[in-house]
């Protein structure tokens, strides 16, 4: 077993080089051992496991979709609008969603700086 603390783990800030898009990261898979770089899956796990700070007025990344991975979301603090094929639904601390492979989403924090 492997435990570690959140508050352990360095963020790790990024942005687009026009500033558009902007996010926060903490690499929990790999503070947990994970070898991002490894096709053994005993190194690599079979999930990945991020926290992400994104900054008042921005969105995480373009609108995008990823073609084999699914991806999850647990809205900790905070409020946003997450635009996905249906239009944009308003998300809030506690909201769990979650997007399959080709399912196009983008989260934006929506508290202006």
């Amino acid at each position: 077993m492997r435990k570690i603390n959140i508050s352990e783990i360095k963020e790790e800030p990024w942005r687009s080089p026009r500033g558009k898009y902007a996010v926060s990261f903490k690499g929990i898979s790999e503070a947990l051992g994970r070898d991002r770089g490894s096709f053994d899956l005993a190194k690599r796990h079979p999930f990945d496991l991020e926290w992400n700070r994104i900054p008042p007025g921005k969105s995480n990344f373009p609108y995008h979709a990823h073609s084999a991975q699914w991806e999850l979301y647990l809205i900790i603090s905070g409020e946003g609008s997450l635009r996905h094929k249906d239009g944009i639904t308003e998300v809030v601390a506690g909201d769990v969603f979650n997007f399959g492979p080709d399912e196009a989403h983008q989260l934006t924090n929506s508290v202006s700086g």
